[in-house]
């Protein structure tokens, strides 16, 4: 009933695209069923694996929002911003006059755009960088060649060695003494994906074209690789610290030293 309140709520217009982007990703779901089946029987020999024991619904927001509050008039980077935009956040940042840059696929970045004007957030101080090929590796260097720096980056990206560990080197370089690494999903694996990719039919559509398991061994797809490079290159770096008030067992907040 709510949903249906907010879409009236748009107006005529902006709840016809609300509608045509909704409609349009169904439609795109049904129609690569086959495909999804496919997938499910070509990994039937993948182990089943349990959902990861994940941080209370809400807290990691939380303490996004927490950190966030502390740098009136900063910087924030968001490196892989995942299907939604959330729009208390972005409130947050309108209010704290925080400019947001968010790097991912240019089809990700065109869909936030259309969420975010659906929802009326006023974009001035909202930039989207995206990269129509490779990875946002390209897209960070070109920021750091441009003199960019941020207080806080947050890398909820594609989680893997390969992609990840050149995004997260950069990170750093963007980032400014005293200011926050944020990383998700310490504990994600290319396991943990696949079993997921087998149980639903909308994160296989979203996921789809963007992992490769071939790329990786049995072994390797079942070691976190996220935490592997923040234990080795920056846990062990003086220049880094772990916030333990503000970090979580899937999430964690690093704070580069002064």
């Amino acid at each position: 009933m709510k949903s249906i309140q907010r879409v009236i709520s748009l107006g005529p217009k902006r709840a016809l695209i609300w509608l045509r982007t909704r409609i349009g990703k169904k439609i795109a779901h049904l129609a690569h069923l086959p495909l999804w089946l496919a997938f499910k029987v070509r990994h039937t020999a993948s182990p089943a694996i349990d959902t990861l024991a994940d941080d209370p619904r809400g807290r990691k927001e939380d303490r996004i929002c927490e950190i966030l509050a502390r740098i009136p008039g900063g910087k924030f980077l968001e490196v892989g911003i995942g299907e939604f935009p959330r729009a208390e956040r972005f409130a947050l940042m309108r209010d704290m006059d925080i400019s947001y840059v968010g790097c991912d696929f240019e089809s990700v970045c065109k869909s936030h755009e259309v969420e975010l004007a659906l929802k009326e957030i006023d974009q001035t101080r909202i930039r989207f960088a995206p990269n129509s090929t490779g990875t946002y590796a390209w897209t960070l260097f070109e920021m750091l060649k441009s003199g960019e720096q941020y207080e806080v980056i947050y890398i909820d990206g594609h989680h893997t060695f390969y992609i990840d560990l050149p995004a997260i080197l950069l990170a750093d370089r963007l980032l400014k003494p005293g200011g926050y690494l944020l990383l998700d999903d310490m504990q994600w694996t290319l396991s943990f994906l696949k079993a997921n990719l087998k149980r639903s039919l909308s994160q296989w559509h979203f996921y789809r074209k963007i992992y490769n398991f071939s790329e990786y061994t049995e072994h390797q797809q079942s070691v976190p690789h996220i935490r592997m490079i923040a234990e080795e290159l920056f846990l062990k770096d003086s220049r880094y610290a772990k916030d333990e008030s503000l970090s979580l067992k899937q999430w964690w907040a690093l704070q580069k030293a002064e």
